[in-house]
């Protein structure tokens, strides 16, 4: 068990399902869904309070529950903490469940897939015409920055004074 507050409960959701934000931290709690995978824990909602009183009903949860993920025993504070040796070690030598590792290859594919842009590019002395997969295959076959590419896109201008490039749009 873990027991948290938050005064924004979408900013706390989302650091609990973001890959990218687990990854960077070192809560136990946020190792362990790593580790176990999301479907190995429930989240529930103890209470609803004012915003004045979210440290103090969290302490109430603390000393209640005494859940075992929670590093301090104290609400909003890790004045003090230091790290065991042990955990230390265990922080080392963490590893992903393999739900969590499918999640983030499938996560990182979707995202190479969706920021690449075909490209279309013409030389205008030989009417030769190529597409690429992406802006980086095209200004790697060009021998320019992908960033020259987007502009020349942008600007509608020619790329080493030879060379139309062009967005290829996706027929639906």
């Amino acid at each position: 068990m873990y027991v948290g507050s938050s005064i924004n409960l979408s900013v706390r959701m989302y650091t609990y399902y973001s890959l990218r934000s687990l990854a960077k931290s070192n809560r136990p709690i946020d190792r362990a869904l790593l580790k176990y995978g999301f479907s190995s824990f429930t989240l529930e909602i103890l209470e609803y309070c004012d915003k004045d009183n979210v440290l103090e009903r969290e302490q109430y949860y603390l000393d209640l529950i005494k859940p075992e993920y929670n590093i301090v025993k104290t609400a909003g504070s890790t004045t003090g903490y230091k790290h065991t040796p042990e955990s230390l070690e265990k922080m080392r030598n963490f590893v992903l469940s393999d739900e969590v590792r499918e999640r983030k290859a499938l996560s990182t594919a979707k995202a190479s897939a969706a920021n690449r842009i075909p490209i279309q590019v013409k030389n205008i002395i030989t009417n030769e015409l190529l597409e690429y997969g992406s802006l980086k295959e095209a200004a790697q076959a060009l021998g320019v920055t992908s960033g020259a590419i987007g502009q020349a896109i942008l600007a509608k201008r020619l790329v080493k004074k030879k060379y139309i490039v062009v967005k290829v749009t996706k027929k639906k």
